[in-house]
């Protein structure tokens, strides 16, 4: 799951995240192109990719689904949904099982196009950068003071 989590946050963040290093100070207000300022304490995940590589990340991650709106949109509506069914004196699991199916196929599809568009990127990506994504994906940034996870034992 966290794996997923780490795709659909990278595929979420502006094309801007995949870029080289650079020492300028966060802004604390949205940026001109809409994006939203990093958050306090939240670390940022700079990746490094070649001029080439933040090209095609840019063309790629940089183009919106369309559809992905339209997804995100209608799960705002069905949670709206199951919390006034959930907010009554009983609740009608009937009525509450639609809801909850759709949402559940509408997750599967964001997830879905999130990977189309991850695996399109790391197709089009040179080998380096595309080395340099995914190992930026399998060890995401953590906040200062956090500790790295125990390795997993054998086993256990």
């Amino acid at each position: 799951m966290r794996g997923t989590m780490s795709i659909a946050l990278l595929l979420a963040a502006p094309a801007a995240a995949i870029a080289a290093p650079t020492t300028a100070k966060p802004a604390a207000a949205a940026t001109a192109g809409g994006a939203l300022a990093p958050t306090p304490g939240v670390p940022v995940r700079r990746i490094t990719l070649s001029p080439e590589g933040r090209a095609i990340a840019a063309r790629i991650i940089g183009t919106p689904d369309p559809r992905l709106k339209e997804i995100q949109a209608e799960m705002t509506t069905i949670r709206q949904q199951k919390a006034q069914l959930i907010a009554g004196a009983t609740v009608d699991v009937e009525k509450l099982e639609p809801l909850l199916r759709r949402e559940e196929a509408l997750q599967g599809e964001m997830r879905t196009r999130q990977n189309d568009r991850l695996l399109s990127l790391l197709r089009a990506l040179p080998e380096a950068d595309r080395v340099a994504l995914l190992h930026s994906m399998a060890n995401p940034a953590r906040p200062d003071g956090a500790k790295a996870p125990a390795p997993a034992t054998p086993g256990h």
